[in-house]
């Protein structure tokens, strides 16, 4: 049968092993195959990791739950594989330091079983490894949630970071779309009022409730205070 191991005899009674098909391909090409098959369906891994010896090792693979893509994944599935072997891949995808993995697993703390802690934790883990949504979002979270002038200003550094990369706009739209799903149990704390820009003398402190083109706002402060209110309106549904 095809795929499995037989053993033949010939003179001397040696035994000889017929090699399976798939060994004819490197592992690492499998490997591949499977971090492609991981990236599309979670369930279409599975079933590649019950077919045979060959498949179940390259699905196994610590670079798929590396480099396995989240973003095919309804960020709601999260929670819906609490107690399903989905969820078991998924706990290994953050182990394996599998960035998509790790903000997922950040918002669902945060925003659903409400430990902001750990959420931040967890958001601040997937910006250092990459993921500039996850930078976006901290920098949305920090001036929300922290009265420490340090973490405001480390927010106000992020955003001024993602600005200069000209793709604000999308990753509103990344996260307009997953809070649009009104799973949400925890919204991030309003201010209510400007907690970047504190300055005194700085002629749009407070005022760009008002402004519909920033384009010539130079206070950077200023700036994170707009787009976290902007961020913030994802919340009123």
């Amino acid at each position: 049968m095809a795929g499995s191991s037989k053993t033949n005899r010939k003179e001397g009674n040696v035994p000889i092993e017929h090699e399976c098909p798939l060994n004819l391909l490197p592992r690492d090409i499998w490997v591949r195959i499977a971090t492609k098959v991981a990236s599309n369906s979670i369930h279409h891994l599975f079933n590649m990791q019950a077919s045979c010896k060959v498949f179940l090792d390259a699905a196994s693979s610590e670079a798929v739950y590396q480099h396995a893509t989240m973003r095919v994944i309804p960020l709601v599935s999260f929670l819906f594989y609490l107690d399903r072997p989905e969820r078991r891949f998924l706990d290994r995808c953050v182990e394996a330091e599998n960035m998509d993995a790790i903000l997922r697993q950040g918002l669902t703390e945060y925003f659903w079983i409400v430990r902001r802690g750990i959420g931040m934790e967890l958001i601040s883990r997937a910006s250092m490894e990459g993921s500039v949504e996850a930078g976006y979002l901290s920098a949305m979270l920090l001036p929300c949630d922290h009265e420490n002038e340090e973490e405001v200003q480390r927010g106000v550094e992020m955003l001024e970071s993602i600005r200069t990369s000209g793709k604000v706009e999308r990753y509103r739209e990344f996260f307009a779309d997953i809070f649009w799903e009104r799973w949400v149990d925890e919204r991030p704390s309003d201010p209510g009022h400007a907690v970047a820009c504190r300055s005194t003398t700085c002629t749009t402190h407070g005022t760009l409730a008002c402004v519909n083109d920033v384009s010539r706002v130079s206070c950077v402060h200023c700036l994170v205070d707009y787009e976290v209110r902007i961020f913030l309106e994802m919340f009123r549904f």
